[in-house]
């Protein structure tokens, strides 16, 4: 009987080990069975009610707390009708009163290919900064990671969101 208690301890401590092994990082945030993506050090997962998907928090500093958002819409076109829909939406948006900073290719580290775009803009006399992370879905549904920060801490934050981007997934 102790031989059978002990086989299976150990059976479960191998099982156990294996998959916290297999899981890689301690600190890759899973959601809803969709997607995962390694949160930054010392930032939080946030829930807000109005949102479809959590969001991930970092610091408050200057009462502002750099962020990252994730969204899904549908949109019956291919993805460069949808870029250039979102990017009309956005001029709509903030009344024209943005810049374009950067619009390029972007890739994960499991080569999901999307485009990254980069804006400017006054918010409550701040100068924001929105990196807008879009990639295309199946379904005729597109997803969009979004990392806001103030524009003065632009150089700290605009690595960060790239890499802490490229490290998302599709889960299905």
């Amino acid at each position: 009987m102790k031989r059978k208690i002990l086989l299976m301890t150990i059976i479960i401590f191998v099982c156990s080990t294996a998959i916290i092994f297999a899981g890689g990082n301690k600190d890759r945030y899973i959601e809803r069975g969709v997607f995962s993506i390694i949160v930054p050090e010392n930032w939080e997962i946030v829930s807000i009610n109005e949102m479809k998907y959590k969001l991930l928090r970092g610091t408050m500093n200057n009462n502002f707390a750099p962020n990252i958002n994730f969204a899904d819409e549908a949109y019956s076109g291919n993805f460069d009708d949808y870029l250039e829909n979102f990017m009309d939406q956005l001029d709509s948006i903030f009344e024209g009163n943005l810049e374009y900073i950067l619009f390029s290719d972007f890739a994960t580290h499991k080569d999901l290919k999307g485009k990254v775009i980069v804006i400017t803009t006054f918010q409550q006399e701040r100068l924001i900064q929105f990196n807008f992370f879009c990639f295309p879905m199946n379904d005729d549904r597109y997803f969009i990671i979004t990392g806001t920060n103030l524009a003065s801490e632009s150089a700290r934050y605009s690595e960060l969101f790239v890499n802490t981007v490229r490290t998302f997934e599709w889960l299905k």
